[in-house]
């Protein structure tokens, strides 16, 4: 989704958050539909402005990018102290009230996408970890609020299966990455296997990478076997949601196994019918 620039009206007003979800391809959104109509809602809402704050950095150059995220700053500002100004930011503010999401939240995902502006290299996996953790555990703790439960089991259960999608994420994402410049696999882990980093920006799968992309995978796998067993001790109704996301991304890892962990040649995804199998299942089964 294109912004405009900012200035009297940084945003065009029929951005509002349904129309961000209703053009969203995400495989967020098909689990949305599992929700109550008022959890559907304040998802909804928090997936918009998650969406307008990812894409401030993804589609805009460095300058107008960094002059996005100070407004979506500040638009998170007076979602808390005052009125904010943008669609997107005045369905939240309703949605932050009714859930009573902590103000932090927000904010560490801010920080976590003004990190793609500054940040293109890791040296190691605690500070992509920093990363993961701004980007998506707090994605899985906002998510956590919306569905009604907490608790220190619930949060940790919310990172670990945020942290889960986006190191799936990563590795399935190397070479779309690697085309605006970011490389997220640690550059310790790179030498480690004893590899340079163009052994991944070339873009073609080759026998040496293996190792890597496997050790990659199989760290995505921890996160989501530690996320699964925390759920299974809680209610499944609630978490049913978080259930479809995190078998969605799972399959992908899967699917990511079963090319040999090609993630080069051709985008690794789900058809329509396998998502909607699996929140049929979770629905329903």
């Amino acid at each position: 989704m294109k912004t405009q620039a900012l200035g009297a009206a940084p945003l065009a007003p029929a951005t509002d958050a349904r129309a961000v979800v209703k053009s969203s391809k995400s495989n967020f959104v098909l689990s949305f539909l599992a929700l109550p109509p008022e959890q559907r809602e304040g998802i909804s809402h928090f997936y918009a402005l998650s969406r307008v704050v990812d894409d401030a950095v993804d589609e805009h150059g460095a300058e107008e990018a960094e002059r996005l995220l100070n407004f979506w700053r500040e638009e998170i500002a007076a979602c808390y102290s005052g009125t904010p100004t943008h669609p997107v930011t005045r369905a939240m503010q309703d949605t932050i009230r009714r859930f009573e999401i902590p103000r932090r939240y927000l904010d560490l995902l801010v920080e976590g996408c003004e990190m793609d502006l500054r940040k293109k290299r890791y040296e190691n996996f605690q500070e992509l970890y920093e990363y993961c953790y701004r980007v998506a555990g707090v994605i899985g703790l906002v998510c956590m609020k919306i569905f009604g439960l907490g608790g220190k089991e619930a949060e940790s259960s919310a990172v670990d299966l945020g942290l889960a999608l986006q190191l799936t994420n990563i590795l399935r994402d190397i070479k779309v990455d690697a085309g605006l410049g970011r490389l997220y696999v640690p550059q310790e882990e790179i030498r480690r296997f004893g590899l340079q980093e163009q052994d991944l920006l070339a873009g073609k799968m080759r026998p040496k990478l293996l190792p890597l992309l496997q050790f990659q995978a199989e760290r995505a796998q921890g996160y989501f076997d530690r996320a699964f067993a925390a759920m299974k001790s809680q209610p499944h109704k609630p978490l049913i949601a978080a259930w479809i996301m995190g078998k969605t991304y799972r399959r992908i890892l899967k699917k990511i196994r079963a090319s040999g962990y090609d993630v080069f040649t051709r985008p690794i995804k789900l058809s329509k019918w396998q998502k909607s199998w699996i929140a049929l299942r979770e629905r329903f089964f």
